[in-house]
C-alpha cells in the first residue's frame, strides 16, 4: 500500500515538472517572438504609381484632394454659378433668379459631369506620377517603357475607379514585369452623393423644394440638412453617417420677394 502512494507521489510529481517545463518553453517563445524585427511590405511599384496618384490634401492636383474639392464645391472643381456659403463657393444644381419661378437644373448629368472634371483634371496628374516613377526606377537600374494611357474615370458605389488603359507598362531588371492596363480604386461616397443630390433637384424642379427628412428615411446612413439663407437660396449638406464625409450645393427656387408673407 505504501508503495502505491509513493508511485501515485511521483506521478504527480513528475507531471507538475512537465507542466512548469511547458510553461517556461511557451514563455521563452513568446519572449523571443517580441524581440523579432517587424515585418513591413515594401513598396511595389504599382503601389508607388497608384500611391502618387490618389495622393493627399496638400497635393491639389491628387485625387484624394479634387475628391475634397468637388465634395465642398457641389460638385465641380471650377464653380461658376455659386452661392458664398461660409467663404466656400458652392454650385447651384437648381437656380432662378426670378420671383415665384420654380428652379432650372444646371447639372441634368450629375454624376457624368464629375466624372468628367475629374478625368480632364487627374489626367496631368497622373502622366507626372509616370514620369517621376520612370527617373526614379531607371535611377535604380531598371528600364522602364509605357504608353501615354486612355484614362477614364466612373463614379461606383463607395469608389472613384480610375483606369489606365492600354498602359502597357513593362518594368525590367533580370525579369520583366507588364501591365497592360491599371485601375486605381479610390473610396469616396461621390456616387451616392450625385444620386442622393439628383433626386433632391428633381424634387424643387417639380415642387419648388425638397424634404430633407425623406432622403434621411430613404438613405438611413445619410444626414441630410437644409439651411435656408437670405436671398432664397437653399444650401444643402449631405453626411455620410459612417465616414464623416460631406457634400454640398445649392438650389434656389420659388422665391418670395422680401417683405411679402409667404403665408
Amino acid at each position: 500500500m505504501r508503495n502505491k502512494n509513493w508511485y501515485k507521489k511521483g506521478q504527480l510529481t513528475i507531471f507538475i515538472i512537465l507542466a512548469i517545463a511547458i510553461v517556461a518553453i511557451v514563455a521563452l517563445l513568446f519572449m523571443q517572438r517580441e524581440n523579432l524585427p517587424i515585418s513591413i511590405t515594401p513598396e511595389t511599384p504599382i503601389s508607388q504609381i497608384k500611391g502618387c496618384i490618389i495622393g493627399n490634401e496638400n497635393d491639389a492636383d491628387s485625387l484624394k484632394s479634387l475628391n475634397t474639392k468637388i465634395e465642398n464645391q457641389g460638385g465641380t472643381l471650377a464653380p461658376k454659378n455659386y452661392f458664398l456659403y461660409q467663404d466656400n463657393k458652392i454650385e447651384y444644381l437648381c437656380y432662378t433668379n426670378e420671383f415665384y419661378k420654380k428652379c432650372v437644373v444646371q447639372k441634368p448629368l450629375l454624376k457624368a459631369d464629375i466624372e468628367k472634371e475629374l478625368k480632364g483634371q487627374i489626367e496631368g496628374k497622373i502622366n507626372s506620377c509616370l514620369e517621376s516613377f520612370r527617373n526614379s526606377y531607371q535611377g535604380k537600374g531598371y528600364t522602364i517603357s509605357y504608353k501615354k494611357p486612355e484614362v477614364s474615370v466612373e463614379l461606383i458605389p463607395k469608389t472613384i475607379v480610375v483606369s489606365l488603359n492600354e498602359l502597357n507598362l513593362k518594368i525590367t531588371k533580370e525579369k520583366t514585369e507588364s501591365y497592360k492596363d491599371l485601375n486605381i480604386d479610390f473610396e469616396s461616397k461621390l456616387y451616392n452623393f450625385a444620386i442622393i443630390s439628383s433626386s433632391i433637384i428633381t424634387s424643387e424642379v417639380r415642387y419648388g423644394d425638397s424634404e430633407a427628412i425623406i432622403y434621411m428615411i430613404n438613405y438611413p446612413s445619410m444626414k441630410v440638412e437644409k439651411k435656408k439663407q437670405g436671398d432664397g437660396t437653399d444650401v444643402y449638406i449631405l453626411t455620410d453617417k459612417d465616414t464623416n464625409e460631406k457634400f454640398m450645393f445649392a438650389a434656389r427656387s420659388l422665391v418670395i420677394p422680401p417683405g411679402i408673407s409667404g403665408n
